[in-house]
């Protein structure tokens, strides 16, 4: 049976007023609205009372893009992060936009805490779209026994940035309803990754380059033959008190053919965004996961585009990128970034310059990648070294670095250039391992050599610029390695949007 969007309102308001008169009791909170940028999974908080409920989302299949097709999930868990709890009997509402378009609004219900929102390709009218599961009939939320829905949508067809805004309306039981004059909310702004192809020429050959933008979609894609460089424009919204205490992260891949020689026969790059130069972790060259490609990836997070937004001009909407090949200079690697999860490994030599055959203290300070803040908890993780075939020369599996730092030591038998992985299994958060976060960073150790840590934004031409947040000084990495092998580097950021449901 198909209900149209104003019964299902009307049915709803019907059964709050309803549901308030009977309330014996409002659950007590102190509101808190709860941001997160993640990756292709996330878990956002909002404080009720002395208790932190967070709402875990979930992308499948883990990286989504423009061209990506059949059936997407978004998976959600309402639960205590004091205890782990799952709660039961959670309704909400859905809010998801796209840019000024509302795509849907709508109420949710699960009895287990767990719900997931099939959706496949489909039309909606009005921010009506279609959906099959049944009522809760207390409040009139969508659900299903199996705590899976199915939406029929444009929904995460296209690229580009969404945002979901979950607001709860009951918890607990079917009828205990929190404050409505002001809920808690959980709000992330993600994106699909936004898949454009372009042909470019190089002297007089056509060379076929592919541009993902996994924050919104791009403009202006440039090749200048004679510099070898290739640009384009992303929209942005460079109005700090938007972003400053959001955890923000930007993600820009491109992939140029390695027949492009000129373009693709170096191991490093130089990399602008909106005339800053990008430098270490803020750029991963990947000449392995696609065997015909050149990759290259650049990386900003809410620290980058704080101090960055301090020299842009009054009413800029954009930022342009640029990459184009510069002079081989491999270098060992100071700090790494975690293909997925969001992390940042900084890595302190000691001594600073490493020798074959002798031993070096590895330090190793785990930080969160949206806010630059040393990790608090335990962090389990594997660490590896391999040699230029890729065999594995040293190794540690389950090492766990207390409060986020730890230590290894570290001999390398023969001069040459070597890989460094740390996979990040899991974090403890108030006594639990949380692994929704897990993912590996890639790197080199170049011996001999001297570890540099310099790692600053620089406008292009000009000083460098100091990384700091208000009086907060942001920690420096040093620079990454410029070939990283095997980066399976990520969608950072993807996101679902959800709709309508029709009862059948």
């Amino acid at each position: 049976m198909i209900f149209n969007k104003m019964q299902l309102y009307v049915k709803t308001i019907l059964s709050l007023i309803f549901g308030l008169i009977v309330l014996s009791s409002v659950v007590p909170f102190i509101p808190q609205k709860a941001y997160g940028d993640g990756f292709t999974q996330e878990n956002v908080q909002a404080n009720i009372g002395n208790r932190v409920i967070t709402a875990f989302i979930k992308l499948a299949p883990p990286i989504i893009t423009s061209d990506t097709t059949g059936d997407k999930f978004l998976e959600l868990r309402f639960f205590d992060a004091n205890t782990n709890t799952t709660i039961n009997n959670v309704e909400f509402f859905v809010n998801v936009t796209k840019g000024d378009k509302i795509l849907m609004h709508d109420l949710f219900y699960t009895k287990s805490g767990y719900m997931i929102l099939k959706l496949q390709p489909g039309n909606c009218q009005n921010a009506v779209c279609t959906v099959y599961g049944d009522q809760n009939p207390t409040l009139g939320g969508w659900m299903s026994q199996t705590d899976e829905v199915t939406v029929l949508s444009p929904i995460l067809a296209d690229g580009g940035l969404y945002h979901l805004n979950i607001s709860l309306l009951a918890l607990d039981y079917g009828n205990t309803i929190v404050d409505q004059t002001n809920p808690p909310k959980f709000d992330s702004y993600l994106s699909v990754g936004d898949v454009s192809n372009h042909d470019i020429t190089y002297q007089n050959n056509p060379y076929n380059t592919t541009l993902i933008s996994y924050y919104d979609k791009t403009t202006n894609f440039n090749f200048d033959e004679s510099s070898k460089q290739f640009s384009w424009k992303m929209p942005f919204d460079w109005d700090v008190n938007r972003f400053q205490a959001r955890p923000i992260f930007i993600h820009e891949e491109l992939r140029v053919p390695k027949t492009l020689s000129a373009f693709s026969d170096t191991p490093t790059y130089a990399a602008s965004a909106e005339g800053f130069g990008l430098t270490g972790r803020r750029v991963i060259v990947d000449p392995y996961t696609i065997g015909d490609y050149m990759i290259v990836h650049l990386f900003l997070n809410r620290a980058d585009l704080v101090s960055m937004a301090k020299n842009v001009p009054a009413g800029e909407q954009n930022i342009e990128f640029k990459v184009s090949p510069e002079k081989p200079n491999v270098q060992s690697s100071a700090s790494l970034l975690t293909d997925f999860g969001g992390w940042h490994i900084k890595l302190g030599w000691n001594p600073k310059t490493l020798t074959a055959n002798s031993q070096n203290n590895l330090s190793l300070s785990f930080y969160d990648a949206f806010n630059e803040q040393q990790v608090t908890g335990d962090v389990n993780y594997d660490i590896q070294i391999l040699d230029k075939d890729q065999s594995v020369i040293w190794s540690k599996s389950n090492a766990i670095a207390p409060k986020g730092a730890d230590t290894q030591t570290i001999s390398l038998p023969s001069n040459g250039i070597y890989s460094i992985t740390v996979k990040i299994k899991s974090i403890v958060n108030n006594g639990l391992p949380d692994n929704t976060r897990a993912g590996m960073g890639r790197g080199n150790i170049v011996i001999p050599s001297t570890v540099t840590e310099m790692d600053n934004l620089t406008q292009a031409g000009g000083q460098q610029t100091n990384s700091t947040v208000g009086n907060n000084v942001i920690p420096e990495f040093g620079s990454v390695a410029s070939i990283v092998l095997a980066v399976a580097v990520l969608s950072v950021v993807v996101f679902a949007a959800k709709t309508r449901i029709l009862r059948q």
